[in-house]
Formats: structure tokens, sequence, C-alpha cells
């Protein structure tokens, strides 16, 4: 595991989120002896949801021991930085979807909306969303990518990056399909939709990492602002809007900051400094 630690962190996670709410499944189905849950804030589904923190922990902890682990919990402090980075994740998420609502209502589409939810609603709303995907950033931005950095630049690892994390959501698409009751001819699309968007959104994340010295509270901040349930958006004919403008976004980013935040030098890639075994 020493050895292969990046490859320890996947297999895990997928077994994980995989093959446990596979085997709950296949159990339940088998004996009707109890009932498997996986709606939102269910215990499976909050496993599911953390096991990428929960493999990255754990491997550091069979590689580098207590050394480790404190050595990264301390990356956890890291939150000094150019305030504009913080101004580019908590004001610009915000911004793009409020512009892909607006272009979802030009373009015909259910749009932007006038907010019915309380402020209150809208508060407890996005706790529990700070107890969901941001937790994810403890393994795929603060464990993955700096390993995936030492082989690759900061583009091809986060196409990398982005293709796992977005074949990591498969199940959680298909049982939102299947609950929906999707036609079969409307998955593939979304599919394809879903694994360029993760992947461009991906390569903004690296963007905003390597920018702020890896900082995992930052990337904690960008997956909460990015998971909201912003009040002004409709239900529908937003998500496609979303993805042409994150599109747009990482492609203008590879053009104009490549050279400084996505090529192979000054990229962060400690995992847990000042560790001898940190290799």
């Amino acid at each position: 595991m020493k050895r292969h630690r990046l490859l320890a962190f996947f297999l895990l996670t997928f077994a994980i989120s995989w093959g446990v709410p596979g085997i709950l499944l296949l159990l339940s189905a088998a004996t009707g002896a109890f009932e498997v849950s996986l709606e939102r804030s269910s215990p499976l589904s909050y496993l599911v949801i953390w096991s990428p923190a929960i493999s990255a922990f754990t491997v550091l902890a069979v590689t580098s021991g207590s050394a480790g682990l404190r050595a990264y919990m301390r990356r956890l402090l890291h939150v000094r930085f150019a305030w504009y980075w913080y101004v580019a994740v908590l004001a610009g998420i915000p911004l793009l979807k409020l512009l892909a609502s607006a272009l979802a209502g030009a373009s015909g589409q259910p749009g932007i909306v006038t907010p019915t939810v309380s402020l209150g609603a809208f508060m407890v709303a996005a706790l529990l969303v700070a107890s969901e995907g941001p937790f994810e950033e403890f393994g795929w931005r603060g464990f993955a990518l700096p390993l995936l950095q030492r082989r690759f630049n900061g583009l091809v690892a986060s196409l990398i990056l982005g293709a796992v994390w977005s074949l990591w959501h498969v199940p959680a698409l298909f049982f939102q399909t299947v609950m929906t009751g999707s036609m079969a001819g409307e998955v593939l699309p979304a599919l394809v939709r879903f694994f360029a968007g993760s992947i461009a959104l991906t390569i903004i994340m690296t963007v905003i990492y390597n920018g702020s010295g890896g900082s995992i509270p930052l990337l904690f901040l960008f997956h909460w602002t990015e998971n909201l349930p912003y009040p002004w958006e409709a239900q529908t004919g937003i998500s496609y809007m979303n993805t042409v403008i994150t599109m747009t976004v990482a492609i203008i980013l590879i053009f104009s900051l490549r050279r400084r935040y996505l090529a192979r030098r000054n990229l962060y890639t400690d995992v847990t400094p000042g560790v001898p075994d940190d290799t």
C-alpha cells in the first residue's frame, strides 16, 4: 500500500461506496429480512458520500501512521492565501449559477424563479449540504490530486481525477434515474453531460487548489457553494446550462492559466508535509 497509495485509495473508495450498498441490496433482495434505504441523509447514503474521506484517512493511517495523520490534519488549517481565491469561490460560483439560470430562461427553458423558500429553510438546507458532498474533498482533492500531480501535470491529473470522480457517481445517477422514472433514452445523454461537466469542474477546482497553495478548506467551500440549492433556480432547464458554463470556464482557464496553475512546475504535491515516508 505504501508503494501504491493512490491505487489503494481509489480501490477502497469504490469498495465502500459501490461494494457495501451492493452487498446489502443483494442480501435484502435475497432474504427479504430488511430494507435498504439509499435516500438522502440515510446512514448508508452518508457512508457512500464520506467514502473518499474514509479511504484517505485509512490509507494515511496505514502508510504514514499517526505522524502522517497529524501532518494531513495540519493542512486543514491552511486558510491564508491571496484574497481573490476566496472571492472566486464565494462570489464567483453563485454568480455563475445565476448566469446559468438567466441563460436557461432566455433560451425558453425554466430559468430564474421568484424565491419561495424562507431564509431559515435555506440555511437548514445549506447546513445539510455542508455535511454531505464537501467531505469528499478530504479524499479527491486533499489526497488524490496531489499524488496525481507528482506524475502528471495539473491538466492531465484533472482529466484523470475528473473521470474517476464521474464514474464514482454513476450508481447514484442510476438510482436517481430509477426513482424519477426517466426514460432509457435520456440516460446516456445525461451521463455524457455529467461526465463532461464533472471533468470541466475538476479542472477549475485544480486551478483553485494550486492557486491557493493546496488549500483543502477552500475546496470544501468550493464544493459547498457548488452544491447549494440556490433559491432562484428552477428544477429543470438549468443543469444543461450549468454544464455549458462550467465547460466554458474550464476552457478559458486552460488557455489563460495553464502555464501557471496546470503545468508540471509549481504544483502542490504534498500530502503529509514533513513526514519521511511521504514518497
